[in-house]
């Protein structure tokens, strides 16, 4: 049922991280670039910035794995502005999926849409992996399939993720030292230092642990014992629910997981016998509430 994922050391992931192994976490990630906003002149630039940022992220061994089992994402590029020492700034959306036992569709796993990134990048020169010394592009690119890993993982195996996500947690630290402004805590509606804290924070062990649940014995357990798939994943709905009281209004987590999973659930309940289903999903998701009536009543 599962993905080759399973609990193993910090120091072991960091070493599949550094060098090869015959055990190795690939990703199969689609990457796309959106150049208008930058000045023709310009435009040459970055020829080949589409197939190095590819190249990096999918010729690259992120963890112990199944190398047979890729992890499907995509990265969306979309430039905003350009100067003449090679910096730019860009704002990126990062999405994964994985696939649901026994059928042949996908769950979409985490949607993120970061807006502010800057970086320097050099036709011609080679991007590099290096864990040990903060690069305005790589880290961002390293930090962002960490992410992509660690919420994989997590669905697979309670708190799973954890490994990556404390990675993850290394380069904020190191993009904060440095005092990158898209590394920077703040008060806005997204930020990464504030993503990846809540990861590792005990109420992120609590949703985390919920996510897994969803997941592997809600979601992955439908095409088994439909009825146990349901009552599993409504508990783990109502876990978060209950968790959303105790946090902060603003936590990324709850609400990233609920604009990731709200088509999903509402489309997955529309067969379900007991419509006060879509009562409960607007109780947990207020947010969403407007879709759940569409699917409670059938006017979508």
């Amino acid at each position: 049922m599962s993905r080759s994922h399973r609990g193993f050391p910090l120091t072991l992931v960091v070493s599949l991280l550094i060098a090869p192994s015959a055990t190795a976490q690939m990703v199969d990630c689609v990457v796309e670039v959106n150049y208008e906003a930058v000045p023709t002149a310009q435009k040459d630039l970055l020829r080949n910035f589409q197939t190095d940022v590819s190249y990096y992220v999918n010729n690259y061994n992120w963890g112990e794995g199944n190398p047979e089992e890729k992890v499907s994402c995509t990265i969306n590029i979309f430039f905003k502005s350009a100067a003449a020492d090679n910096r730019y700034v860009a704002q990126i959306f990062v999405g994964s999926a994985r696939p649901i036992y026994n059928v042949q569709e996908n769950t979409a796993v985490i949607r993120v849409m970061d807006e502010l990134w800057e970086f320097t990048y050099i036709q011609d020169r080679p991007l590099e992996h290096n864990l040990y010394t903060f690069n305005s592009l790589t880290s961002l690119l390293d930090f962002y399939m960490l992410i992509i890993l660690g919420y994989d993982y997590d669905t697979y195996e309670r708190l799973g993720g954890t490994p990556y996500f404390q990675m993850a947690s290394e380069i904020a630290s190191k993009g904060r030292s440095v005092g990158d402004e898209g590394w920077q805590l703040t008060t806005s509606t997204y930020s990464r230092v504030r993503l990846v804290d809540e990861l590792l924070s005990p109420a992120g062990d609590a949703l985390r642990a919920a996510s897994w649940e969803y997941h592997f014995n809600g979601l992955d357990s439908l095409s088994i014992d439909s009825e146990a798939g349901y009552r599993n994943m409504l508990g783990a709905l109502e876990s978060i629910g209950n968790l959303r009281k105790k946090v902060d209004p603003l936590n990324l987590m709850i609400r990233s997981f609920f604009e990731t999973k709200y088509m999903e659930l509402a489309s997955l309940f529309d067969n379900y016998p007991d419509r006060s289903v879509y009562h409960t999903l607007s109780r947990i998701d207020p947010a969403h509430t407007k879709t759940y009536e569409q699917y409670r009543t059938g006017s979508r």
